[in-house]
């Protein structure tokens, strides 16, 4: 695979600094400790942060996962299924030697043939969150809380007008001249209260449910994006992220695989206990029907954790649970997930048991 160069900066400088390289670059920064390798800041990051002339980079940079030189193809695929990231750094004895980045994977996924004859609406998720144009800025806050997500489609009368990410709007609140028109201190309260099409992008990259995984990486390298909204018509059914290529990918494998992403790197050593939680869920599942892999998501929200869990086989079932302790909100949402698989089990027998008798 090919290695990128992105900057590099010491945990000691100013995040300004760091604004500036990824402006030139459009890649995130690599941030280093005494020449070590200490973590990763691209913009989402920055725009949570309205000091950036005061904050050190040490203070916001996200540790990632990172790759040797002698990494896989499957490697990177779970080094970016990890979390969201533009970019994993590639170490040698702790020393940074560059970067592999979210759209190289996907251009080596592609050339390499490793993307499966599948069709979008195999992997995809759905239904689409999505929120009218009317709707208030607030309310798009409230929806992408409830469902734990990142974006939302925007629609009128059900046909697609455009996108909206909590990046928009963070986006919109760091900029200096807008916090000057909307007021320091009281910035959330006057745009909750503005309609979501003054900040949504109206520019939707989509791709069509029959279209096939390959089509869907070369429109994403195209567009330079990492999601694609499924549109029928007009009418948004779903939508397709660079993840969910790369859990593809993935569930190319053998056996039924367990993908953990998002885990604080705090909590680090609770990642062989989740995966074993979930390696026993497809075990009792797996006797009723095919299961390709489980993908579960963990978020810390303040104190507590958001789980979200995904289990892909002929059929998709997703769950998510919030409490204060992770294990919990771990077992809450692979409990769900059980449960509407044995609800299925129990639906399919009733039908091919009434198919039965009404055969003459």
């Amino acid at each position: 695979m090919e290695i990128e160069h992105p900057s590099m900066l010491d945990a000691s400088e100013p995040v300004s600094r760091a604004i500036n390289e990824i402006s030139r670059s459009g890649l995130p920064v690599i941030v280093t400790k005494k020449g070590r390798y200490l973590g990763v800041i691209d913009e989402r990051a920055i725009r949570q942060h309205t000091h950036p002339s005061k904050e050190k980079c040490g203070s916001i940079a996200e540790r990632a996962p990172s790759l040797s030189a002698e990494s896989t193809v499957m490697d990177a695929c779970n080094a970016f299924f990890a979390g969201r990231f533009k970019a994993i750094p590639v170490l040698r004895a702790g020393k940074v030697l560059g970067a592999i980045t979210r759209h190289t994977l996907l251009s080596e996924l592609l050339q390499e043939k490793m993307l499966s004859r599948k069709r979008v609406s195999e992997v995809m998720t759905f239904p689409v969150a999505a929120i009218e144009a009317t709707a208030t800025v607030g309310q798009a806050r409230a929806e992408l809380r409830r469902h734990n997500i990142r974006r939302l489609v925007v629609t009128k009368d059900g046909r697609i007008q455009g996108i909206l990410s909590i990046f928009d709007l963070a986006s919109f609140v760091s900029s200096p001249k807008q916090r000057v028109q909307i007021g320091l201190g009281g910035e959330k309260t006057s745009m909750d209260s503005h309609p979501v099409i003054s900040y949504m992008k109206k520019r939707v990259e989509t791709i069509s449910s029959t279209d096939t995984l390959s089509s869907a990486v070369r429109k994403m390298l195209e567009s330079r994006v990492a999601a694609l909204v499924v549109s029928d018509g007009g009418y948004p059914r779903g939508i397709v992220t660079a993840k969910d290529l790369f859990s593809s990918a993935l569930s190319e494998e053998k056996t039924a695989q367990v993908f953990v992403s998002g885990l604080p790197y705090e909590h680090k050593d609770f990642h062989s206990q989740i995966v074993k939680q979930g390696e026993r869920l497809i075990s009792k599942v797996g006797k009723s029907f095919e299961v390709r892999s489980l993908a579960i998501h963990i978020k810390k929200e303040g104190p507590g954790f958001a789980v979200r869990a995904r289990l892909d086989g002929k059929r998709h079932y997703n769950s998510s649970a919030f409490d204060f302790r992770l294990a919990v909100a771990l077992r809450q949402a692979l409990d769900e997930i059980g449960k509407m698989a044995r609800r299925q089990k129990i639906t399919g027998m009733g039908k091919r048991k009434s198919a039965h008798r009404k055969r003459p």
